[in-house]
């Protein structure tokens, strides 16, 4: 089972030391960001689990981060604001947020409410059989049906076919793609590489490649599997 994945977003490099050092400790993998465009970015090439994300941020505030994040994922957020202003905490909420911490907080505390989300959202919980639709995922025995019919799938199809569908509903970039299929973070001639294997996919679970179903382009992000 894959460590959940949470990416810390503070414009402070000691406050995102403190907070990824009682997640690693907790056992959690951690990416970090220091301003909203770092976060935006880290969000496209590394598919977090869940962010910790500071409001008062430069080049794009906590808020503004919260709200694209929403427009194209499902990520749990949880947001950390200096201020208990109720206007803060309700456009954050309204804005998509899980949750909210309002600084100073304890750590401890954090890691609790990271752990309650994930624990709401499945995260850190494998499932061996993912069904979406006709097609039917084991990812112990990396083996992929469709409609009872096995399907010869490379690996790496495999694993890409199995990110996208334990992320149905989800828009995944082409980074965060590569990166799970592939595990690695060399980004050069990496887009070309997902487009060549979503085209190979399609050209083996869609009934009709040319109006797919299954694997979905969204024009300037990335790609999905739509829930079903």
């Amino acid at each position: 089972m894959d460590k959940a994945r949470i990416l810390v977003v503070d414009d402070e490099p000691q406050m995102v030391d403190i907070i990824a050092f009682a997640l690693e400790t907790e056992g959690f993998e951690i990416v970090t960001a220091y301003d909203g465009q770092q976060a935006l970015d880290s969000v496209a090439r590394h598919l977090p689990d869940l962010i910790v994300l500071d409001v008062m941020l430069p080049k794009v505030d906590g808020f503004e981060v919260c709200r694209r994040v929403r427009e194209s994922t499902t990520i749990p957020v949880i947001l950390l604001t200096a201020k208990k202003e109720d206007e803060d905490i309700i456009q954050g909420l309204e804005l998509g947020a899980d949750d909210y911490v309002t600084k100073p907080f304890k750590p401890r505390e954090l890691v609790l409410r990271v752990r309650a989300i994930l624990r709401r959202s499945g995260v850190g919980k494998m499932q061996t059989i993912v069904h979406v639709g006709d097609l039917q995922l084991d990812n112990l025995r990396y083996q992929a049906t469709l409609a009872g019919a096995p399907l010869d799938l490379t690996v790496h199809e495999f694993r890409l076919l199995a990110c996208l569908a334990a992320n149905a509903g989800r828009v995944l970039s082409w980074q965060a793609l590569l990166k799970h299929a592939w595990d690695v973070e060399s980004w050069e001639g990496g887009k070309e590489m997902i487009k060549t294997a979503i085209y190979r996919l399609r050209q083996k679970i869609e009934p009709d490649p040319d109006a797919p179903r299954y694997i979905l382009t969204v024009r300037s992000v990335g790609y999905t599997m739509p829930a079903r």
